[in-house]
């Protein structure tokens, strides 16, 4: 099952709350058990591509966050 709207959106906060303390305990988006499991297996600079697993209410899912395409200098 995909995640639902109000879990995407606390999905990326929990994201941008784990890149700044990545040791802390942070909650899961569907159960708000502490101890979600997040990996990043991102392929910057084209996308940010993130792992959630949750062992309490079984939350497998990834989350990818398209980049805008790099720039090759400028236009001038």
């Amino acid at each position: 099952m995909g995640l639902t709207a109000d879990e995407l959106r606390t999905s990326l906060e929990v994201i941008a709350a784990w890149r700044s303390d990545p040791d802390a305990a942070h909650p899961c988006p569907r159960c708000s058990a502490p101890g979600l499991a997040l990996a990043d297996r991102s392929a910057r600079p084209y996308a940010e591509w993130y792992h959630l697993a949750c062992a309490g209410c079984g939350l497998d899912e990834t989350i990818h966050i398209p980049l805008g395409s790099p720039t090759l200098g400028d236009a001038d």
